[in-house]
């Protein structure tokens, strides 16, 4: 049985880290160092980690932000295998256990990335946190620069931290992003568990619902990996960056083809959406939406601005 260093760093997170340390405590896999980096907290936080004793190490760090936290925990872990828990998320008892299995069936330098159901204010959501699902491993370079198919709930070798390092303490955002990015273009391989045994937490505004601030640490982020691994992709995945320079994510694709949907320039709007749907494959979404799109596009074009079916689509976009 392998050890299992979960990290968890935190921040002001007294009203939920005491169900967050629980759900990695009762986990069935019996083999596992909690480490709870406090982030500088100004509440109760540090005090209900340490009410948990022995069974959890506590360190505290003045406030550095989430990666410095996690990387504090990082190289504080002792285990086989880590994995990662934010302190408002939760963890079903099979979490480890599911994810080891998969980890044990895979090819050597895997990691496994597990399915999770987005939990909010309002409850629950039917929506899963890894929507991409499986990747097939030799399109995994050129996906991980399509979008972010990786969850945060990861389960690693200590072999992949020890080889690639780090979280990258300068990217406010979308470090998870990165640091999959840099493991894949590293050699490095991800399995998927697609059970769900964890429930990830969003909160109103919170730092990953912010969706413009994301797709700006987005395009900040695939700068950063261009030029780390620059002269070491593939022709495929030169274009797809070059695209991606040019144009946009599929994401920003997307919102400009909306915004020219709802100021009637239907065809406009279609051609953008054929464009992302063949440029980022990895979204299906965008695909449907094109077949849509370019269906219908013809017809509300030739329909006199006014006219009821018009308008009733142009604002249903």
């Amino acid at each position: 049985m392998p050890r299992v260093s979960v990290i968890m760093p935190t921040y002001n997170a007294g009203a939920r880290i005491g169900v967050a340390i629980g759900s990695v405590l009762t986990q069935s896999h019996r083999d596992v160092e909690l480490v709870v980096v406090d982030d500088g907290s100004t509440d109760d936080t540090a005090d209900i980690a340490r009410a948990f004793g022995s069974r959890l190490t506590l360190l505290q760090q003045a406030n550095a932000g989430p990666n410095a936290a996690r990387n504090t925990g990082l190289r504080h872990a002792t285990g086989d295998v880590i994995a990662l828990c934010d302190s408002d998320d939760v963890l079903l008892p099979n979490y480890l256990a599911d994810a080891l299995a998969v980890l044990e069936a895979a090819p050597p330098r895997t990691w496994v990335t597990c399915a999770s159901r987005l939990m909010t204010d309002d409850g629950l959501s039917d929506y899963g946190f890894s929507p991409f699902g499986e990747v097939r491993r030799d399109r995994q370079r050129l996906a991980i620069l399509q979008g972010n198919f990786v969850s945060i709930f990861s389960v690693f070798p200590s072999a992949m931290r020890d080889e690639i390092g780090l979280f990258d303490e300068s990217l406010a955002r979308a470090e998870d992003w990165e640091y999959w990015a840099r493991a894949i273009l590293s050699g490095w391989r991800v399995a998927f568990q697609p059970r769900i045994a964890s429930f990830y937490r969003q909160q109103g505004q919170s730092q990953s619902s912010d969706a413009g601030a994301m797709l700006d640490a987005e395009d900040a982020m695939i700068a950063v990996i261009a030029e780390r691994f620059a002269g070491t992709f593939t022709p495929e995945e030169e274009e797809l960056l070059a695209t991606r320079d040019r144009l946009g994510s599929a994401t920003r694709q997307r919102l400009r083809a909306r915004d020219a949907w709802r100021e009637g320039h239907f065809t406009d709007g279609a051609r953008q959406l054929r464009t992302a749907a063949r440029d980022f494959p990895l979204y299906p979404g965008v695909r449907a939406k094109a077949l849509t799109a370019s269906a219908i596009a013809p017809v509300l074009q030739a329909l006199p601005a006014g006219f009821p079916l018009r308008e009733r689509l142009k604002d249903r976009w």
